[in-house]
């Protein structure tokens, strides 16, 4: 099956960490592959490393990532310290697929967790195409959950669940950065 949390609000990739953990919890096992991120620098990273069974990698790096031509029409991006993508970010998301197509071949793992593939498919760091075939083609042998803000269409016609986070209020529309522990 194919789940996607998407959506303006938080709680896409919480929401699929738990799914993970209720997963180990059942003897299933999970790959989370983590887009535009470093799972280093993730808070949960400490505590999932310690689980059994529950795998993560990143494939991103250190900072905020967006396409130049967004930062161009929004300088104040750049203000808040965002960077225009360049080849290695492609490069991270395109060894990202690979890593999990590999897994699915090898039948390592139960459930994928696509963590932020949505934002790097909207953004054009991986073809659409490429992930709705890896989707058609297992989604009915292991379990799928794909985060991220602006999912495309073609996922989602994909999906057989779709949760949409919504925001209502947010501290970071007063300048309140998130928070360590709490947002991340």
């Amino acid at each position: 099956m194919v789940y996607v949390y998407t959506g303006d609000g938080k709680g896409k990739t919480t929401a699929a960490i738990g799914t993970g953990i209720r997963a180990v919890g059942s003897g299933l096992s999970v790959l989370m592959v983590q887009f535009m991120k470093v799972k280093e620098l993730t808070s949960e990273y400490r505590v999932l490393q310690k689980i059994d069974r529950f795998e993560v990698v990143s494939f991103g790096r250190e900072g905020f990532y967006l396409p130049a031509e967004e930062i161009e029409k929004n300088p104040e991006l750049a203000e808040k310290g965002f960077k225009p993508f360049s080849k290695i970010d492609y490069q991270l998301a395109d060894e990202g697929i690979e890593y999990v197509k590999n897994s699915l071949l090898q039948e390592k793992h139960d459930l994928y967790i696509l963590d932020e593939v949505c934002i790097a498919l909207h953004y054009g760091l991986l073809k659409e195409k490429t992930v709705v075939s890896m989707l058609t083609e297992h989604g009915k042998e292991v379990e799928f959950i794909l985060t991220g803000r602006n999912c495309p269409k073609a996922v989602l016609e994909t999906a057989d669940l779709i949760t949409e986070m919504k925001n209502v209020r947010h501290p970071f529309e007063k300048g309140i950065m998130g928070r360590k522990g709490i947002d991340r």
